[in-house]
């Protein structure tokens, strides 16, 4: 199984849950938004086929939108070139992600908070919760608008968790056909290390096992706090997810490593 690309095209629909414009183009998937700022749902560029990516059509795409852009890639030995190329034509390199897979149910829940699907009544208290997640200023409230839109799809699933009755942390769980993925994992940071954000992964898991999920993945900082806990729970890393630019309103520049 190519991993990236299943991953990719599921990343993709939840892109265009979200409302981003998709546009295919030789070896990859484009995603434009209308805001001036790029990140990695909205307004950049995935490659899957390396050979017959065109970096000046990307280029000229979003140079006609008047928009910025990133191009997203694994570290992945048929992109080696790829990266050197983009590499001398001076894009810079945000802070890597890591692309990881579930390949077996480990990790414990903690009894005390409890996990539940909610509707988009709470959806302003869901979005709350991702304080963990420090957003440039000018582009909350187009996040807001994205997540509402998406929570309105049946391919998704808002989770809460709640600790004696009071909301503690958050969750989104995509799944399109076969292939499920776990998006905005937060938890309020006093509550952190109670075991919150391990209970709302494995609820995610367990709801997409339960839906016959084939593949299941993420992503989380490289070497942060949650590479460490989600492969206690039985995910492997795959690769390094990278994001090239030469705007400086690429939100991932701006985010310290987690």
């Amino acid at each position: 199984m190519d991993v990236w690309r299943e991953a990719t095209n599921n990343w993709s629909e939840l892109r265009v849950a979200m409302g981003c414009e998709q546009i295919k183009v030789r070896g990859g998937l484009i995603h434009v938004y209308p805001i001036q700022r790029s990140g990695t749902f909205y307004n950049s560029a995935f490659v899957q086929q390396p050979k017959s990516f065109m970096i000046e059509e990307i280029e000229r795409l979003f140079e006609k939108r008047n928009l910025p852009f990133s191009i997203i890639l694994p570290s992945l030995k048929p992109y080696a070139a790829l990266r050197k190329s983009l590499e001398r034509q001076q894009y810079s390199l945000a802070p890597a992600w890591v692309l990881m897979t579930h390949t077996e149910l480990t990790g414990e829940s903690s009894p005390e908070v409890r996990v539940v699907e909610i509707d988009s009544s709470r959806l302003c208290e869901w979005f709350e919760l991702q304080d963990a997640f420090p957003h440039a200023e000018s582009s909350t409230s187009t996040r807001l608008k994205m997540i509402e839109k998406v929570s309105k799809q049946k391919s998704s699933q808002l989770l809460m968790a709640s600790l004696h009755g009071r909301p503690v942390g958050a969750g989104l769980l995509f799944m399109k056909g076969e292939v499920a993925s776990i998006h905005m994992v937060a938890t309020l940071n006093e509550f952190r290390r109670r075991h919150v954000a391990t209970t709302v992964t494995l609820e995610a898991i367990c709801r997409a096992l339960k839906n016959k999920a084939g593949l299941i993945w993420l992503r989380t900082r490289k070497s942060g706090v949650g590479e460490k806990v989600y492969s206690r729970i039985g995910f492997r890393a795959v690769s390094d997810i990278l994001s090239y630019t030469k705007t400086p309103q690429d939100e991932d520049s701006n985010l310290p490593p987690k």
